[in-house]
């Protein structure tokens, strides 16, 4: 039994021509600084969906049993895709790097400063998610983005993790970072960094991890009509999530440009 992509792919379109990735909000350096000091909270909770989905479908724990997602194929999907989200290759060809500190990296070389993010992480690290949630200074679309993405990984059910990882960021990632790469006038040459990321959002998710989420999200759903369903409306919630933080930082550009113009 498959899942039903019909609205899905309605809500995908919406995303597509939303006016930050069709339209010429993302015009100048600065416009780009202020997308990606949002952006980069969404990168960060990317990889948290991606380890929460990991950790319900095999579990890292001391003694290791088989279970049916092991069987299934389900853990070879997921461990394929965190492994190049958690450990790339570099630029150099030879180290390895995660999505998350190449984006960081890229940051920095066009000028967009990190520290917000970096802050937050560290509060992680020490405090824990939810102290980190409540209490960091994180630009608000952000902060909401990232509430909801934590309200599907508290589900607990891999169906859901899954979906909302599929179709609310593995399937659109390559688009819209086309979209970008399209319109800024910034050289390989001045940014090699951010059109490494670019590059690798667009070859690795367009051609390998997006068609394996969609696979991982039919294998998790089991046939049930009951997980298909919500598997579904996961789906539609993620894009609808996306969409809003779209909404939000397209509005921070318009309200910063100028002050950050004036000054």
């Amino acid at each position: 039994m498959k899942l039903p992509l019909g609205k899905i792919k309605a809500k995908t379109e919406q995303l597509y021509a939303h006016p930050l990735l069709s339209g010429d909000v993302i015009n100048s350096i600065d416009a780009l600084h202020v997308f990606m000091e949002h952006h980069v909270f969404a990168v960060w909770d990317f990889m948290s969906l991606a380890k929460g989905l990991q950790h319900y479908v095999c579990p890292s724990t001391t003694c290791w049993v088989p279970t049916r997602w092991i069987r299934s194929g389900a853990a070879r999907l997921i461990n394929e895709i965190v492994l190049s989200e958690e450990s790339d290759i570099d630029m150099d060809g030879e180290s390895s790097i995660s999505h998350h500190d190449l984006y960081c990296q890229a940051m920095l070389e066009v000028g967009a400063d990190p520290t917000s993010l970096e802050d937050f992480v560290n509060c992680v690290t020490t405090d824990g998610v939810k102290y980190a949630l409540e209490n960091m200074n994180v630009p608000a679309p952000s902060l909401r983005f990232m509430n909801r993405t934590f309200e599907f990984i508290d589900t607990g059910e891999p169906h859901i993790i899954a979906a909302a990882f599929c179709f609310g960021r593995e399937k659109v990632i390559p688009q819209m970072f086309q979209h970008i790469a399209d319109r800024l006038e910034l050289s390989e040459v001045v940014a090699p960094k951010f059109h490494y990321y670019l590059q690798r959002h667009i070859e690795v998710d367009g051609e390998h991890h997006g068609p394996a989420a969609i696979t991982l999200v039919e294998t998790l759903c089991e046939h049930d009509p009951v997980h298909i369903h919500e598997a579904e409306q996961a789906a539609i919630e993620a894009l609808e999530a996306r969409i809003r933080l779209w909404n939000e930082v397209e509005q921070a550009i318009r309200t910063e440009l100028p002050q950050l113009r004036h000054n």
